[in-house]
């Protein structure tokens, strides 16, 4: 396909902007966490054993996502690793950081669901236009 044949991306909504930056922010925090010694996921379990390279994967994965998804890509896995994270921290209630990344992991979700037409004219964007 020739630079010519593509049309031109529309612009990135700030609620993907947001939605990408939770991804990122939540990832590197847990990273944090879990380099310190903290808690892993929910807040309450220790990170110790296994539960240490489970939430190493899923921290790397929203990571990655989040730079990812601010090109139009992989928004619906995005979705679905916000919701388990918003699910897990909304787990640790009593807790104020893990319930505020819950909240911020939730709201993520949401917006990117509520940009999936952004994501829809990225994709027709970068098809070859019909002559």
């Amino acid at each position: 396909m020739r630079p010519s044949d593509r049309r031109p991306a529309p612009p990135r909504p700030a609620a993907v902007d947001l939605a990408a930056a939770v991804l990122v922010f939540g990832g590197l925090l847990g990273f944090g966490q879990v380099a310190v010694g903290d808690f892993a996921i929910t807040g309450s379990l220790p990170a110790k054993g296994p539960i240490v390279g489970v939430a190493l994967i899923l921290y790397g994965t929203s990571t990655a996502l989040g730079v990812i998804v601010r090109t139009g890509r992989l928004w619906l896995p995005a979705i679905n690793l916000a919701l388990l994270f918003a699910i897990l921290y909304l787990l640790a209630i009593g807790r104020l950081l893990p319930l505020a990344l819950g909240l911020a992991y939730g709201a993520a979700a949401a917006s990117l669901l509520g940009s999936r037409g952004w994501f829809a004219a990225v994709a027709r964007s970068r098809s070859p236009s019909s002559p």
